[in-house]
């Protein structure tokens, strides 16, 4: 991270962002809690949001967002949400695979 800046459980960052974000996922994607890791970034202007998925967690979807997207434009973050959704289960299939490939 730049500056060394070190991303923390979203939760800590905006319970109200970590919420959202986990209900969409959930809602459209029927991803769980427990298969991403949400942390972030604050800064004055806004958060970092990066999204941890796959055995391991080693994958990741990450994006800027300003204070003025979180609060009036969700249209950015939507569009983030359902790219990283999209990743997430080709991720988490690929992983299934895998593992019961012989």
């Amino acid at each position: 991270m730049s500056n060394g800046e070190q991303p923390i459980f979203l939760y800590k960052v905006s319970p109200k962002l970590y919420r959202y974000i986990i209900t969409e996922l959930e809602t459209n994607f029927h991803i769980q809690p427990y298969d991403v890791q949400l942390e972030g970034i604050n800064k004055d202007e806004g958060i970092k949001l990066i999204v941890r998925f796959g055995e391991n967690f080693n994958h990741s979807s990450e994006q800027f967002f300003s204070n003025e997207q979180l609060e009036n434009e969700k249209l950015a973050l939507k569009e983030f949400i359902a790219k990283t959704g999209g990743q997430c289960i080709q991720v988490l299939k690929d992983d299934y695979f895998k593992k019961m490939t012989p």
